[in-house]
């Protein structure tokens, strides 16, 4: 799938310049809009719990404060926002143009941060989230990108120099969801100098298999070959983590949350321990 539209929500990161650098790179590779979105809280939402008790004059201040220092922190990220546009030659862009360049902009919006953020990511190629995440539950935010706008979400740990997926990893277990993550990441698969599908022991007769996926790829233009690792409940997802470090590569494509919602509590899962543990970027889709 072509990537023109990227989305990747600013609010809450700290420190934001690494995830949006990298966002940012990601944008030129494939000479995409990066819209950057900034969630302002509404104090009057946590107003009621804030000022039990307290006059309506105080009250008054209260608000005040709070919409203040929103209104503060929304500025302090504008101008991280455009000093990193500059330092990495991006233009800023007030509303669509027809630039054959990486392009940003920067949008502000009040309210809730997951709601907000469903409903934008379902109109976009590509959400781009800072990791490592929690996942004891994970935020809101979090589970809104890889749940509910439908797009893949491309992780990026703070410290990681994103230079370009030249080694890419797919983890497949056959599933649903491993298979749109297989399509939704063709543009990185296309161009990487190494493709590696991860095929763990714990279902060797799953169907479609990695040769299927092989005969797949081909047809796209694309080598790959397969990587088989021991692996069973609960430490799926460490083994592959480990064997994708092993095999040197900097960008692992999963799907995300193929078990049930139980069997994920029961036995945490491959999403919530790359959510928590990888330090390379993943590229998910549920």
């Amino acid at each position: 799938m072509p990537v023109k539209t990227i989305l990747l929500p600013l609010a809450g990161v700290v420190p934001p310049e690494p995830v949006l650098e990298t966002a940012l790179r990601v944008a030129r590779r494939f000479k995409a809009h990066l819209d950057v979105l900034y969630v302002r809280p509404n104090p009057r939402r946590l107003l009621p719990y804030a000022t039990l008790g307290l006059s309506q004059q105080m009250r008054d201040s209260v608000l005040e404060s709070a919409e203040q220092n929103a209104e503060t922190q929304a500025e302090k990220a504008f101008s991280v926002f455009t000093a990193v546009c500059a330092r990495v030659g991006i233009p800023v862009v007030d509303k669509r143009s027809d630039h054959d360049t990486a392009t940003a902009s920067w949008k502000v919006e009040t309210g809730q941060e997951a709601t907000i953020l469903a409903a934008r990511g379902r109109l976009c190629d590509l959400i781009v989230l800072s990791g490592p995440i929690p996942v004891s539950p994970p935020p809101e935010e979090a589970a809104a990108a890889l749940k509910s706008t439908g797009r893949p979400v491309l992780i990026v740990p703070a410290d990681f120099d994103v230079i370009g997926p030249r080694n890419v990893g797919i983890g497949w277990n056959g599933s649903a969801e491993s298979a749109r993550a297989v399509a939704a990441s063709m543009e990185y698969l296309k161009s990487a100098e190494k493709v590696t599908i991860f095929s763990g022991t714990a279902h060797p007769d799953k169907k479609p298999s990695s040769e299927d996926l092989i005969e797949y790829l081909g047809w796209h233009g694309v080598e790959a070959t397969v990587r088989i690792f021991d692996a069973h409940d609960p430490s799926v997802g460490e083994a592959l983590l480990a064997e994708a470090r092993a095999a040197g590569v900097n960008l692992l494509v999963v799907g995300g949350y193929s078990r049930s919602r139980l069997r994920e509590l029961m036995f945490g899962g491959v999403t919530g321990f790359l959510l928590a543990e990888a330090d390379i970027p993943v590229f998910m889709v549920h």
